[in-house]
């Protein structure tokens, strides 16, 4: 019984684990993703307030720096890089912000935010910010590595707790079991002892309620047999 309830235990805290890690799986990733989205978006829009117009003049430009894994880079009207890093000629998301709308888009294995540049109302070039869905799955793979050993250490205290649950459940009643083997032995004093579990003290007590009525029962027999011999062994 004890391995039947641990087993059970066992189940319930594995779905109610699986049930819950794998919602919270998916939020994760979509989280890392949409946070990347959004980090690409402000380091192209900080990036953009500070081209000056006059690079379209052939002046030259300086972007700060970004990150290690990702790039920046600035194109012209013309589609062409002129400064930072990326590929030479803009891609889709680039040409689409040439219209003068902030564009987001996941393609080739990168994540790319482009946002224009204006002047007087009029584009005069595009940022765009790039960083490699492997950076961002690195991150999302770690993190459901650490969802998994946290899962896995809930699961090692959740049998730990199902075993000393199913020892405090199954020891009263082998200790009952205990006792009726000492009362078919012959042992009519051996009683049932009370412990903290209603239903197993309710049975505990209907046990020793039972034995007290059979040893009641086989006392009177011993005496009407007694009493049955002693009036047949008078004349």
């Amino acid at each position: 019984m004890r391995q039947r309830v641990v087993r059970v235990a066992l189940v319930a805290a594995s779905v109610a684990l699986v049930l819950l890690a794998i919602p919270l799986a998916v939020v994760i990733r979509t989280s890392f993703f949409a946070d990347e989205r959004g980090e690409l978006e402000r380091d192209a829009m900080a990036t953009a307030i500070r081209v000056s117009p006059d690079f379209t003049a052939g002046d030259p430009v300086e972007l700060p720096p970004g990150r290690s894994e990702g790039q920046i880079g600035l194109y012209d009207t013309t589609l062409r890089l002129r400064a930072g890093t990326g590929p030479g000629t803009a891609d889709p998301a680039t040409r689409r912000a040439l219209a003068g709308t902030v564009v987001q888009q996941s393609a080739d294995n990168e994540l790319v935010s482009a946002v224009p540049v204006s002047q007087d109302e009029r584009v005069i070039g595009v940022v765009r910010a790039a960083v490699t869905t492997r950076s961002v799955w690195n991150r999302t793979l770690a993190a459901w590595a650490a969802l998994l050993a946290t899962a896995l250490i809930a699961l090692g205290v959740a049998i730990l707790v199902a075993r000393r649950q199913a020892r405090a459940l199954t020891a009263p009643l082998e200790a009952l079991s205990h006792t009726s083997q000492a009362i078919a032995a012959g042992d009519l004093s051996a009683r049932a002892a009370s412990c903290a579990i209603p239903e197993i003290d309710q049975v505990a007590t209907a046990h020793n309620l039972m034995v007290h009525q059979l040893t009641q029962l086989l006392q009177h027999e011993r005496d009407f047999t007694a009493n049955a011999s002693h009036q047949l062994r008078t004349p």
